[in-house]
């Protein structure tokens, strides 16, 4: 993409301190917190239907409605940590059971996966070495 096209798209107006955050939607705003909060997230804001949560400098909205659909089979979030055999050791003593242990992947990522109430995929990677 040339620079005149790309002053023109939609994300060019975007400076300093913009970010990109997802946003889950699930019928049970208290499972997913107390899920959350056992991997470590920590609640900066919460108003009624709604929560803004941090990790490790990232931010995770969740929003309830009691009507929401599970999420779509392979709705996944990537989480890079230093140390995933670590984490993961923490992840199972906070009583949350991953799909499966750490383990390489063809891409270059060790990683593990948990899911959320409301069905997505939490996958928590390090790069291998």
């Amino acid at each position: 993409m040339n620079e005149a096209a790309q002053g023109d798209a939609p994300a060019a107006g975007l400076h300093g301190h913009a970010q990109g955050v997802v946003e889950t939607v699930g019928p049970d705003l208290e499972a997913s917190l107390a899920f959350y909060r056992a991997l470590g997230f920590e609640v900066a804001r919460r108003s009624g239907p709604f929560a803004a949560l941090h990790w490790r400098g990232l931010r995770l909205f969740l929003a309830e409605d009691a009507g929401a659909p599970t999420a779509p089979r392979w709705t996944q979030i990537r989480l890079m940590a230093e140390d995933v055999d670590a984490l993961h050791a923490a992840v199972r003593a906070a009583g949350i059971e991953p799909l499966h242990p750490p383990r390489d992947r063809p891409y270059g990522l060790r990683e593990f996966v948990v899911r959320d109430p409301n069905g997505v995929d939490l996958r928590f990677a390090q790069a291998l070495r």
